[in-house]
């Protein structure tokens, strides 16, 4: 998310000229530029644009390419029922990494995380911990709220500024 919205503040509607052909890009730009830029016009424009050049594009590589998926689908007939099982072989394969990939994304996912009450009770509790709002600045623009005494750090140079919070404090990162 944070990447895409970086994207769209680098490169603004334009860029969802390309935004089709980049896979997340695609699910999340569209959404973004409603939030972050109210012309329609302009959104309309961009985005019709991209979509004719993704269709486009589709069928332009189809043509490029017709004779090989005929040929593809000639060698897959005379395999016969093999070729359904070399089919379904790859499909299997194709879950299988799947899985896996969002296994390991789940398992990414389980790192500690902290509700708005709990963090409320730590600071009734006189904890005191450091709360980091490492929004992007276009997800700050679109709702400006903000955790009261949270301090707002970029994330391109996180490593920096880690070095200087102090070590006997919990740090809360406020992302969304």
């Amino acid at each position: 998310m944070r990447q895409t919205a970086t994207a769209f503040e680098r490169y603004g509607m334009p860029s969802l000229l390309v935004a089709k052909f980049i896979p997340g890009f695609s699910t999340v730009a569209p959404p973004l530029a409603g939030a972050i830029s109210r012309r329609t016009g302009s959104f309309l424009f961009f985005d019709g644009l991209g979509s004719l050049l993704w269709a486009g594009a589709a069928i332009f590589v189809g043509r490029i390419f017709h004779s090989a998926i005929d040929r593809a689908l000639g060698s897959l007939a005379s395999i016969g029922t093999g070729a359904v099982a070399i089919l379904a072989g790859v499909l299997v394969l194709f879950v299988a990494a799947k899985w896996w990939q969002r296994r390991r994304f789940y398992r990414m996912l389980r790192m500690a995380r902290i509700t708005a009450a709990e963090l409320a009770a730590l600071r009734r509790g006189g904890a005191e911990p450091i709360v980091l709002d490492v929004r992007s600045k276009a997800a700050r623009s679109a709702d400006p709220r903000r955790i009261p005494g949270a301090r707002h750090l970029d994330l391109s140079n996180i490593d920096e500024k880690a070095a200087d919070l102090p070590s006997d404090r919990e740090v809360v990162l406020y992302c969304t």
